[in-house]
């Protein structure tokens, strides 16, 4: 297995572990409610960057603003309620998934890497929205 599909995978651990744990209020000072949409605020944006490192003779312009875009919505979902934060941060999971796929029907992405992105996007929005009736359902 390749070291990307690894990493990949092993990125679910700090959803499902603060998902796990936001049961507790606060473990070690730290809320983990707030832990689990920091890390997804983090991993959004991190995702959100690597559309500015697609080599392709066809970048625009738009993909740079639609990066942005989606990292200054995970910077906003650190700063509203934790309800509004998992609807905005699970949408934007998604929409950053359909944009990457058109991107790679352009550029040829490997389809093993549009399908390992269209399973952890699947995962993390089933968390979010699990994280969403755990805590306010």
């Amino acid at each position: 297995m390749n070291v990307w599909k690894i990493l990949g995978y092993l990125g679910l651990l700090p959803f499902i572990a603060s998902l796990y744990l936001s049961t507790e209020t606060v473990i070690f000072g730290i809320s983990t409610k707030q832990a689990f949409i920091a890390y997804s605020a983090v991993i959004l944006s991190f995702i959100a960057g690597t559309i500015w490192r697609r080599e392709s003779k066809n970048h625009h312009d738009k993909q740079y603003v639609i990066s942005n875009v989606f990292s200054l919505l995970a910077f906003v979902s650190l700063m509203v309620y934790h309800k509004i934060a998992l609807i905005i941060l699970a949408i934007s999971f998604m929409l950053l998934f359909l944009y990457e796929k058109s991107l790679g029907k352009q550029n040829k992405l490997l389809t093993e890497y549009i399908s390992m992105r269209f399973w952890l996007t699947l995962i993390v929005v089933l968390l979010h929205i699990t994280a969403y009736l755990l805590w306010f359902g």
